[in-house]
Formats: structure tokens, sequence, C-alpha cells
């Protein structure tokens, strides 16, 4: 009896397809001492930004030195690399189709030009937001997810003990069961709960969760948390799914015709069926 292959398996085939096809890339870049055919060689790294918009993004990384790349950045299935390519054409662009964007990500407010990868709203406490942006009202929060076949855990040890009882307890008591507080449960749901932290310091601000509906590993962590959160801040966080985003920007007819057609680029390296 066969067993079905992985979504993450199945992306990585996918994408490995995409560096032969699409990139023309037929040398297979390492992991830890292997090749693997969906990860490009250290030095075509650039390859994994989209055209047309790949001129304008590298220029955009040069002038903003503070969002740095990756480690792995090479690998075609980095979520880093998705968040650039799925966020800069359209909130570079115009207001409308920075709008279409966040309305597809479930905030339907005006953006301002006050967006960045890399975030970091709290320099003491240091949690990083992939993308953030501004609207008329408040900040939004994005964690872009892709093949990840988990949330972040920490380790129980001294610093990050002290870390939960003087910032992160204070922040998420109004906000989670106390049954996520407690150690065990909180270092190993660190990430989650930490993106949730975010909402403490603003009663409009939002938190967007973005993943793939096909990547079935991440659905149970994050509703398992998702259902612990009060309701007052519940209503303050969308989970957006790729597939869904994509499909709203690629039929949008209000956006311009190469926005709808990166769209399409998007869904045709990132889309995979299960």
């Amino acid at each position: 009896m066969s067993i079905a292959p992985s979504y993450q398996q199945l992306l990585q085939s996918h994408l490995a397809d995409h560096a032969r096809i699409a990139l023309g890339i037929l040398e297979a870049g390492t992991y830890r001492g292997k090749t693997y055919p969906h990860i490009l060689p250290k030095e075509r790294q650039d390859l994994n930004l989209l055209e047309p918009p790949r001129a304008a993004l590298r220029a955009y990384l040069k002038a903003h030195p503070r969002v740095r790349l990756h480690k792995y950045f090479h690998h075609l299935n980095s979520s880093q690399a998705f968040a650039f390519n799925l966020f800069f054409p359209f909130f570079s662009s115009a207001p409308a189709p920075a709008r279409a964007l966040s309305r597809a990500l479930g905030v339907d407010q005006d953006v301002t030009s006050d967006w960045e990868f890399e975030h970091i709203a709290d320099l003491d406490e240091g949690t990083n937001a992939d993308v953030m942006w501004r609207t008329s009202e408040a900040r939004v929060f994005c964690e872009v997810k892709l093949s990840e076949t988990g949330f972040g855990t920490t380790k129980n040890d001294l610093k990050h003990q002290l870390k939960l009882q003087n910032i992160y307890r204070p922040r998420l008591t109004r906000i989670v069961s106390q049954d996520f507080l407690n150690e065990t449960t909180f270092f190993r749901n660190y990430q989650l709960l930490r993106n949730i932290s975010l909402l403490s310091s603003n009663e409009k601000d939002r938190l967007v969760f973005l993943l793939p509906l096909a990547n079935r590993a991440l659905h149970k962590p994050l509703q398992t948390i998702l259902s612990g959160v009060r309701p007052l801040f519940l209503r303050r966080i969308t989970v957006a799914y790729i597939e869904e985003c994509l499909n709203s920007l690629e039929t949008n007819v209000q956006l311009p015709d190469e926005l709808r057609s990166h769209a399409s680029k998007l869904k045709d390296k990132y889309v995979v069926s299960i």
C-alpha cells in the first residue's frame, strides 16, 4: 500500500519543475551536504523573486538593508521569498491594489504608504512580523507560512521564563486562556502566542495568519491556540489562505492586467493540489 505524498513533498516536486522549466536552472542547490532540485544555487537566489518586479524588489532590498534575507532564501519554498513576491508588487503600486491585497487577506481598509517587511513592533521584546501595514485605523501584522510543518517553539530556560513572567504573561492575560500561559504550553506554542501578544498595545490593531489551505500540518496547532483566544480579540485575528487570496487577486477585474497576471504567476509557482 503506497503512502500519499505530503504537502511538503508535493510542493518541493512542483518547485523543482519550476526551477527547471520556468527558470532554466538545472544545477541543484545544497542543504546540509545534499543536493535538492527545489533549491537554487546560492549565487542564483535572486531568481526566487518573480519577474517583472524582480529588479524593483532588488532595489527595494538594497535601499532597506534592515530587511535581511533569511539563511535559506535560496530555497524556492522560502516563505520570506513568497511574502516578498506577494506583497511588494501590490503595496508598492498604488492605493487601490494595496487595498485589494489587504481585502483579499480579510482586512478591507485603505493601506497607507507605511508598510514594511520584517517589522519589529517592540525592539526590546523583539517579535518579528513578516509584513506590517498601516490602515487609517491601526496596524496589521501578518505571519506568513508556506511549507513549514509547524509554528516555532523555544527552550524552557531561565531567559525565556523571565520573558514569559515580565512581558508575555502581562500582555496575554486579557487575551488568551490562562491554560496557555503555563511554561510548558507557552513555550510549545511560542511563535503563535508571541504573534498574538502584538494585539495588546492598540485595541484596533489586527493580526493575519497567511498559510496554504493545502498545508494541513499547520491547521490544528493554529486552531488549538485560536480556540483559547477571548472573543473580543479573536475578532481581530484573521486566518487567510494563500490559494483563496491569489484567486481573489487573479479574478479582480478592477486590478491592472499586470497585477492580475502577477497573481497568476504566483499561483503557477506556489499552489499545488492535494
